[in-house]
């Protein structure tokens, strides 16, 4: 289903200044600088690496900066803050 991008489709690379986060099914890569000052930030520029043949690069690139996040509030000690619905 367009949109649906669970977290098994994604491998996360930690590896000293850059970070990558694969997206198993079509192969393409998103690319952030680590922000040393603050380990859970994710910068609002990174790169793509991508065939020509992916759909919605752009769909695929946002659900996996939002996959990011979350990995990285739970790796390193900070759970995401969800409020009570009303």
């Amino acid at each position: 289903m367009p949109g649906d991008y669970p977290s098994a489709d994604f491998e996360i690379l930690d590896g000293g200044a850059v970070r990558q986060v694969l997206h198993l099914p079509t192969g393409m890569t998103i690319e952030t600088d680590r922000v040393r000052s603050d380990p859970i930030a994710v910068p609002a520029t990174y790169t793509l690496h991508f065939h020509d043949t992916v759909a919605r690069p752009g769909e695929i690139a946002q659900a996996a900066l939002r996959h990011l996040r979350v990995w990285l509030m739970r790796t390193y000690g900070r759970a995401p803050y969800f409020p009570p619905a009303q």
